[in-house]
């Protein structure tokens, strides 16, 4: 049976991260027919949608048919088409735990890469799941929101 992708999209920082874990249950348990595989761009914090959706999945196990597809952004390195790195690349604040790396700056343009190549990746997403945090700018989220709609792929926003 062909597994059901989900591009999962969320806040780093979400007031309510159990949200993700009930919302998955429910598509794996209620709605899906067959394995799950969630896509999520692996960003970390205890209070991440990714970082959520990661420990539910790894606290079932195999056991419901429900896998992870974890795409880190490549924070350390900068795309052949980003400009010149004088003035490009950004210095890490201290403590900085949104861009983790070796290096002490990051390229700006790795999440918005990321996002792009989760959307593209095959096989497709069925559909995604955005879990912005009202009230925050959002910025990864609603990029990939953005893609994923453009590419033809429905997202529903589940907000607490």
């Amino acid at each position: 049976m062909k597994p059901t992708v989900i591009l999962l999209m969320g806040s780093r920082d979400l007031t309510e991260p159990g949200v993700v874990a009930g919302t998955l249950a429910d598509i794996a348990f209620n709605i899906a027919e067959g394995p799950v595989i969630v896509r999520h761009g692996a960003c970390p914090g205890a209070n991440s949608a990714d970082q959520n959706a990661s420990d539910w999945i790894n606290s079932i196990g195999n056991r419901h048919g429900v896998l992870e597809d974890p795409m880190p952004a490549d924070w350390d390195n900068c795309a052949p088409s980003c400009p010149p790195p004088d003035g490009h690349r950004r210095i890490k604040r201290p403590g900085d735990t949104a861009h983790p790396g070796l290096l002490p700056d990051y390229c700006p343009g790795a999440g918005p890469r990321r996002n792009a190549a989760m959307v593209a990746k095959q096989p497709r997403p069925e559909y995604g799941i955005a879990f912005p945090e009202p009230g925050q700018p959002n910025y990864g989220t609603r990029n990939c929101t953005r893609l994923a709609e453009a590419a033809g792929i429905p997202v529903k926003q589940i907000t607490p």
